[in-house]
């Protein structure tokens, strides 16, 4: 296994590749507000940068990898 790179990607983006409709993932991101308002993402962003991701595979446990990303 190599390190793991995380990159930005864009909510539809990462919706596909997790496997989920984009309407679910919009409400797990709702689960995030206060961590992204710390981050300085906004709820509207269309990308999410790297450490919204991070936050977001930690919080719910999905595994994202250089090449799947």
């Amino acid at each position: 296994m190599g390190a793991r790179i995380i990159k930005a990607i864009s909510k539809s983006d990462l919706a596909e590749k997790i496997g989920i409709s984009a309407t679910t993932l919009r409400k797990w991101l709702r689960q995030c507000d206060r961590a992204f308002k710390r981050m300085g993402v906004s709820r509207n962003a269309k990308m999410l940068p790297p450490c919204a991701v991070k936050h977001i595979c930690e919080k719910f446990s999905i595994d994202l990898y250089e090449d799947e990303l």
